[in-house]
């Protein structure tokens, strides 16, 4: 499964050199299918996840392998996902395979789901967001109305008397 997978995530020739570098120069960590972690993870790199994760994922490429199962969120630039997902996605890019079941909020700029894919969560465009975080106050307290034209403001003519 290691070469396939090692493929995906555009590694070229062999696993060691898979192992040792990912498409950017970056290190590839893999999680074998035989591995369960409770906790976070960091890495600057790329991971490859087979097994099975609890706990906060944060790193520059991720791929879900088909058996893998990770509960909790995901904060990546490109995110693969060919397993179970039960949790936030944050990221540039995802593609949600096939044969692959996401629980949880799709942040993205691009999103990409194949036919057969189980997604259950929002999908919320990254653009999208920072446009309505332009347009909201910074407390989140909306400012009062204008007074319809023609009718008087009488906050204005009671300062002016006052």
């Amino acid at each position: 499964m290691l070469p396939k997978l090692g493929k995906a995530l555009g590694a070229v020739s062999g696993a060691n050199h898979a192992a040792r570098n990912g498409t950017n120069g970056l290190p590839l960590s893999v999680i074998g299918a035989d591995v369960r972690i409770v906790g976070n993870i960091f890495t600057q790199g790329e991971m490859q996840i087979d097994g099975q994760v609890e706990g906060d994922i944060t790193c520059h490429r991720l791929l879900v392998g088909e058996g893998a199962r990770i509960t909790g969120e995901v904060s990546a630039e490109t995110v693969q996902v060919h397993g179970e997902l039960n949790g936030k996605i944050n990221a540039g890019s995802v593609m949600i395979a096939k044969s692959a079941k996401v629980t949880g909020d799709v942040i993205q700029d691009s999103l990409e789901i194949e036919a057969g894919a189980s997604m259950e969560g929002r999908l919320v465009r990254k653009s999208g967001s920072v446009k309505a975080l332009e347009h909201a106050k910074g407390n989140g307290a909306s400012e009062p109305a204008a007074p319809p034209p023609g009718k008087p403001d009488l906050n204005q003519e009671a300062a002016g008397t006052a």
